[in-house]
């Protein structure tokens, strides 16, 4: 996976049609650097902190706050609507990337804070490799440990 990165936990890998799932939803493939840490070491948490989604259960930021959006919102959220968040962070942060991107071959990875995003990474593969040595949220770098999420079931 990653120099430095210990992997921990008892949850599974994700399989080939969960991977699958992501793009029959969003119409496009999952970035091939997620696919990669899902097939080796499933869903789980980076550090901690960072918290990512099964790819399945992977929404658009209008989706995830669509609940809580009134007419009032709609313009602070036009912006950010279409990014699809693939991991959220104890402070709340969201890593996503534009739809539009990724239906266009690119994969850039943006951290939304509210209706705010901050750009992080130019690739989903190059976010991935920073993570062990990258303050990204501001809090310090996080421990290089990855814990599967325990409740994912093993397919092959």
């Amino acid at each position: 996976m990653w120099p430095g990165v210990s992997v921990s936990g008892t949850g599974g890998v994700v399989a080939a049609a969960g991977i699958a799932a992501f793009a029959q939803k969003h119409g496009t493939p999952l970035p091939a650097a997620l696919a990669e840490l899902y097939r080796q070491a499933g869903v789980g948490t980076f550090g901690g902190f960072l918290h990512f989604e099964p790819p399945d259960g992977m929404g658009t930021h209008r989706e995830l706050l669509g609940d809580l959006i009134d007419e009032d919102d709609e313009e602070d959220l036009a912006p950010t609507a279409d990014v699809i968040v693939f991991a959220r962070s104890d402070n709340r942060d969201m890593c996503g990337w534009h739809a539009a991107d990724l239906a266009a071959g690119e994969d850039r990875v943006v951290r939304l804070d509210g209706f705010d995003e901050e750009p992080l990474a130019g690739s989903t593969r190059q976010f991935l490799d920073g993570l062990p040595g990258t303050d990204y949220f501001g809090i310090g770098v996080l421990p290089p440990t990855y814990r599967r999420h325990g409740w994912l079931v093993t397919e092959t």
